[in-house]
């Protein structure tokens, strides 16, 4: 089950796979109004309880079925990735290399500086060199001497964590995998080709804006950016004197991020705070509230393209998902700053009851159900321990083991 906790909405999506190569199966989908936390973090454990049970039970009786353990997702601005690099001799006689030397080799890429407050979220391999060989990407079965990797790791604040942890277990639920939010929304929506090539993902959530840059098969920076749909939906309560709610509604249903395009003569009703007066005014002004805090959303975006040492080198150019990518002319305002191809990223690879779980607010939580699915895969694939209830218990105690 993946569990999404967005600033807005809790998502919950249940799936099932019974050929690892084929799509998932979607069974289950539940949401809930979100009110215990700002910008991705727990501020209210006992309300994020409640909106996480509320969510649960509404995706359960859909599918038919309890659950009982997730894999849920990490936002905020805490989170940010750092590249690393690690090197060990191969154990076995014969220098081939194993699943246990792979480990060992990103294990060690892992002993990276960090303040004590921070915990390490995710260590992805982006490249082996075995033996100066560089650029293999998977390294098991071949034979060398000196195993090398290229890690980037994500490292979010401890407190954050333990935090949703305490809402996931308060809820009932056991913990597979913490993921962040930008890296399942990626596993989401982009395909195969687009992380090979060189994309940037930007997730659009009501609280933050996540960046992920992809390249040759992996992710290669990530960042969390502090504004979101949240923060237009507030200009444009602030500049129409309006209700935030009122706002909301106007932005999803005649919002657009290009004036230009908005012909003068249309006018939307707009209920004033105190909700007596009503008054009609042009189109025109709620897009050119909108279009510079989206413009500056995807400036922001850009600029972190740049710190990663891809601006230019991404040919699958840019995938636009989350729940701000709603916005009516979303992806023109981001080929506007980026120059680039333009998509808007929708979760793919879903059967069963996908209908239910469409849409780009549903890219992390279908990411979440993929990342697991995948996880699973792979322990088969290794020969190691598939997922059952103890595997799973014993990931719980090992996070459990890291926050408390």
């Amino acid at each position: 089950m993946g569990l999404d906790l967005g600033t807005s909405r809790v998502a919950v999506v249940i799936a099932e796979s019974d050929d690892p190569a084929g799509p998932i199966s979607v069974i289950g989908v539940g949401e809930s109004p979100s009110d215990g936390l700002r910008k991705g973090v727990v501020v209210n454990l006992d309300k994020t309880i409640a909106s996480i049970q509320s969510a649960a039970v509404a995706a359960e009786r859909m599918a038919g079925q309890r659950i009982e353990s997730v894999v849920v997702s990490l936002a905020g601005t805490h989170l940010w990735s750092q590249n690393s690099s690690g090197v060990v001799a191969v154990a076995r006689p014969d220098r081939e290399i194993g699943e246990d030397d792979v480990q060992r080799v990103v294990e060690a890429s892992r002993a990276v500086s960090i303040a004590s407050d921070r915990q390490v979220i995710h260590v992805i391999p982006r490249a082996y060199t075995v033996d100066g060989q560089e650029g293999v990407r998977d390294a098991i079965g071949m034979t060398g001497q000196r195993l090398e990797v290229e890690t980037n790791i994500v490292t979010g604040a401890q407190t954050a964590v333990q935090n949703v942890i305490k809402c996931v277990h308060g809820a009932g639920f056991d913990i597979e995998d913490v993921v962040c939010s930008g890296l399942a929304a990626g596993e989401g929506v982009l395909t195969p080709q687009e992380v090979d090539l060189g994309v940037c993902l930007i997730e659009i959530g009501a609280g933050n804006t996540a960046v992920a840059v992809y390249n040759e098969g992996s992710a290669r920076h990530l960042a969390v950016l502090p504004v979101g749909g949240n923060h237009v939906t507030s200009d444009i309560a602030i500049g129409l004197r309006t209700t935030l709610d009122e706002a909301e509604h106007l932005k999803l249903n005649y919002g657009h991020t290009l004036p230009e395009v908005i012909d003068h003569g249309e006018k939307v009703e707009v209920r004033q705070v105190g909700g007596d007066r009503i008054q009609a005014l042009p189109r025109r002004f709620l897009a050119e509230i909108i279009g510079p805090r989206m413009q500056e959303i995807f400036q922001m975006a850009r600029e972190e393209v740049r710190k990663s040492g891809f601006d230019g080198l991404l040919p699958a150019g840019v995938v636009v998902t989350g729940g701000g990518a709603r916005l009516m002319g979303t992806t023109d305002a981001a080929q506007a700053v980026f120059d680039t191809s333009v998509r808007l990223g929708q979760p793919i690879g879903m059967s069963g009851l996908a209908d239910r779980a469409q849409g780009p607010s549903f890219a992390v939580a279908v990411g979440l159900v993929k990342w697991g699915s995948r996880s699973h895969v792979r322990a088969h694939a290794n020969g190691r321990q598939p997922l059952t209830l103890e595997s799973t218990y014993q990931k719980t105690v090992r996070w459990l083991r890291d926050f408390f």
